[in-house]
């Protein structure tokens, strides 16, 4: 029994299943309905912010990489040993979408959605009907920017997700 080994598999399995799950969640159920909240989900969204969810799924993300890296080392030997067989280059290509994913979340989703969420926050100090419709429709060409890529993310994690859970059976 190795020790280190459980826990970065415990680590990898658990992180990666909420990140993929917090991201099906997100996309499918809770930024629909906030699209359709209108105004009334600037509350929510300033909840989420004030609970540092934008900081903790990227958190949770980046520890789900870190550790199945550390995995690929420990049991694979590393790329070249991961590589020499097919289940290893199923958990290759799974390892491959959920990077792409995580690259896309950090540099394109995050900030739209940040930003979006900054712009809400300060609605309510803006009087002017035109300055107020200008910000009103960026946020939401970066609300709809954040969500596209959101689902794209979705999909790359769900197919990561599968790839993982069947690799050691190709």
């Amino acid at each position: 029994m190795d020790p280190l080994l459980i826990l970065l598999r415990l680590t990898h399995i658990l992180l990666g299943a909420v990140w993929v799950g917090m991201m099906v969640m997100n996309v499918v159920f809770l930024m629909p309905t906030l699209r359709d909240a209108g105004p009334a989900a600037g509350p929510v969204m300033a909840g989420l912010q004030r609970r540092k969810f934008m900081v903790v799924i990227p958190v949770m993300a980046l520890l789900t990489i870190l550790s199945g890296a550390w995995l690929m080392m420990r049991v694979w030997g590393g790329v070249d040993g991961l590589m020499a067989s097919r289940p290893g280059q199923t958990y290759a290509t799974g390892a491959t979408l959920a990077i792409v994913a995580f690259i896309i979340g950090i540099t394109v989703m995050r900030p739209a959605m940040m930003r979006a969420a900054a712009l809400a926050q300060a609605m309510g100090s803006v009087q002017d009907g035109t300055e107020r419709a200008t910000r009103t429709a960026e946020m939401e060409r970066l609300r709809a920017r954040g969500a596209l890529f959101g689902r794209l993310v979705t999909v790359l994690l769900v197919l990561a997700t599968a790839a993982m859970a069947v690799a050691r059976y190709v």
